[in-house]
């Protein structure tokens, strides 16, 4: 008989097979008892695997690699596990058809930003979901692109995902890195328009996985296949577009109905099959080398001066290189 899997989520489209799973009795048929977590930011996600109130959780590798590494409190050893998504991330400015098409007509893009900065009047406040991030490298490697100075012309702004069209519509920010459907929200409630995202700044990076504590793999190592299998099982069916109609009512049902609450709109515009979108999300657990998989994150976490030179040693035995 399992026993109870406690699986945290956030509310974003690439949590999708782990609700599709549950909702379809895909878990239950591989005789698993999984509970799908949702909690309101990744902080909670990090502190839920640290302090046992989580078995594992869908997140991106930075934030799995320095929670293992101890920077959430103690040490866990999180190692990687199968991989959910790649892409989907996108950076959105303030702004409308003008400022679009501003931006659009102006083929050197820092001297673009700077046109929109001046015409925002101040410096800009752009928001990403977490510093130990995928979106927060996206979004610096976007900005260096660019010749913009992360540092000191914006201002960066920590918050949920779920956050940031409040905080877009309320000025709170300028404009956010964050992952599926934030970004196609906030164009369609046309607060923002588009400059960048995942496919044009880290073409096909992985993005999300599934990460189980090591406690919970080795009090239960003949369900963590079952559990892969599983997850395997509902990933081929997100990618399946026949049924996109149905899993975008699943994921915009309310959380007490089982989802995630989320605009069935922006989630037309970003599921697989249903749009040609480069910044569409991929769901994909086909495993790459850690090379290819974490290379670029990790080059990037020694840069920001996360990760120092003693540590790789332990990365590595961990398997994130």
């Amino acid at each position: 008989m399992s026993t109870p899997c406690r699986i945290g989520l956030l509310r974003l489209a690439d949590s999708a097979p782990v609700l599709v799973a549950s909702s379809w009795n895909i878990f239950a048929r591989h005789g698993l008892d999984v509970t799908p977590v949702i909690v309101p930011s990744w902080a909670n996600i990090a502190d839920g695997l640290v302090w046992n109130g989580l078995d594992g959780a869908i997140m991106f590798p930075p934030l799995a690699i320095m929670a293992a590494l101890g920077q959430r409190g103690r040490a866990i050893g999180l190692q990687p596990g199968l991989p959910i998504s790649r892409g989907g991330n996108m950076i959105v400015l303030r702004g409308q058809n003008t400022e679009h098409a501003l931006w659009e007509d102006e083929p050197d893009k820092h001297t673009a930003f700077k046109n929109w900065q001046r015409r925002l009047g101040r410096k800009p406040r752009l928001g990403v979901v977490h510093l130990y991030s995928t979106h927060y490298l996206i979004l610096s490697r976007f900005l260096k692109n660019i010749s913009i100075s992360r540092d000191t012309e914006t201002e960066i702004v920590i918050m949920p995902p779920s956050r940031m069209i409040q905080a877009l519509a309320e000025q709170e920010i300028d404009g956010f890195c964050a992952g599926p459907p934030w970004g196609a929200d906030a164009q369609l409630k046309n607060l923002a328009f588009t400059v960048a995202g995942s496919a044009s700044t880290v073409p096909g990076h992985m993005e999300k996985m599934l990460i189980m504590t090591e406690q919970w793999k080795r009090a239960h190592p003949n369900e963590l296949p079952r559990l892969y299998a599983a997850l395997t099982e509902a990933v081929a069916l997100c990618n399946t577009p026949d049924e996109a109609s149905a899993i975008i009512t699943l994921l915009s049902n309310s959380q007490q109905n089982n989802g995630l609450d989320l605009s069935p709109d922006a989630l037309s515009a970003i599921m697989p099959g249903k749009t040609a979108t480069e910044d569409a999300m991929v769901f994909d657990t086909h495993k790459q080398t850690a090379q290819t998989a974490f290379g670029w994150m990790l080059e990037d976490m020694q840069t920001e001066g996360w990760l120092s030179p003693t540590i790789m040693p332990e990365i590595k035995r961990l398997g994130w290189s």
